[in-house]
């Protein structure tokens, strides 16, 4: 995603009629799936830049520490 959603990643697809699209982050050993959404063009709208970027913050908030015992995997 670049400087569009810094820490942010995305993952995207097609058919004959939509764009498909997956904006996800990874914190603390997780990974969040922040916003997914289909439209007709392949330019992603800044309202759906802003709810990742606001779940973003509120993944970062989150107390998601890996449990004890478990080991992040690369």
């Amino acid at each position: 995603m670049g400087s569009s959603l810094r820490g942010g990643y995305q993952i995207s697809d097609e058919d004959k009629d939509f764009w498909y699209r997956l904006l996800y982050a990874f914190h603390a050993g997780w990974i969040y799936v922040l916003h997914c959404f289909k439209k007709k063009t392949n330019q992603t709208a800044k309202r759906d830049l802003e709810i990742a970027k606001q779940r973003l913050v509120q993944a970062k908030l989150r107390d998601d520490a890996m449990s004890k015992g478990e080991e992040k995997s690369a």
